[in-house]
């Protein structure tokens, strides 16, 4: 928390130095240096069209700095109508990296989302197309099980979905697919490799199942204390019979039997979907 803090102390240092400059001068500065190339001499070339993939402040909505992103806004506003060379604002790189702390900023600056979240890249993805492209696996590691992966992306989604205004949810980009198709072709892998992942799992939770159907059974019909040998009336009836709470065992052993028995009947139901 410390370095953070001086962190922050050290931006609002050198921001207010910067911010005395000439507009130009500061959006030099932001925008950082031209691309080169370097040939096979190690001599760098400039190219044909200027580039500039090192923007300060794309580059922090890229690693997900939300602290920084914010506290430069917080010095400089027009920061968020910034773009990159793809015509991407820091909102719609936060979105195709998965940064929900920098996205949600978009809730915080009111009307002005409206005009911000359109945008469309040079290939005429807006922000929902970014959303339907595959997250790098590095956002996804922290999430366990392939079919939780795929449910957190169908809720990024879902989510930019209802942010970005209805006419733009089914725009088709210059490969002519939509949003909504881009994520079924990005994300066919990954549903593919949830479907075998919950098929292991629910082979894995039968072998169990059975396991725990048996004991139940034989814990249904075993009454505790036995059955009576005598000579009379009672001979082979349990020897609790009339205890109170013999019926209250009987009683709960069956009903857990049936549960059991109900889930026996969704694994076979679900292992019959999928397999068909």
């Amino acid at each position: 928390m410390k370095k953070k803090d001086n962190a922050m102390k050290l931006l609002r240092l050198i921001w207010g130095y910067i911010a005395k400059k000439p507009k130009k001068e500061i959006d030099d500065i932001l925008r950082g240096p031209r691309d080169v190339v370097m040939q096979d001499d190690k001599e760098p070339v400039s190219l044909e069209k200027a580039t500039y993939s090192s923007r300060l402040l794309l580059v922090a909505a890229e690693f997900g700095n939300r602290e920084f992103v914010v506290e430069l806004i917080r010095l400089y506003p027009d920061l968020i109508w910034k773009v990159d060379d793809n015509n991407q604002s820091i909102f719609h790189v936060a979105v195709a990296h998965r940064h929900e702390g920098i996205y949600n900023l978009l809730y915080e600056i009111g009307s002005m989302k409206d005009l911000i979240s359109p945008l469309r890249d040079w290939n005429d993805n807006n922000m929902l197309h970014l959303v339907g492209k595959c997250a790098k696996q590095k956002r996804l590691e922290d999430v366990s099980g392939v079919a939780l992966k795929v449910q957190r992306e169908l809720l990024w989604f879902k989510e930019v979905e209802a942010m970005i205004p209805p006419a733009y949810r089914e725009r088709k980009n210059k490969d002519g697919l939509t949003p909504y198709e881009l994520f079924t072709k990005e994300h066919k892998d990954l549903v593919d490799q949830g479907e075998k992942w919950l098929k292991d799992m629910a082979n894995h939770y039968m072998v169990i199942d059975c396991l725990i159907t048996a004991m139940v059974f034989a814990a249904t019909y075993t009454f505790p204390g036995g059955y009576r040998q005598t000579e009379d009336k009672y001979n082979g009836l349990p020897v609790f019979l009339s205890k109170p709470s013999f019926f209250g065992f009987c009683f709960s052993g069956w009903r857990f039997f049936f549960v059991v028995m109900c889930f026996d009947c969704h694994l076979l139901i679900y292992q019959h979907t999928s397999l068909c």
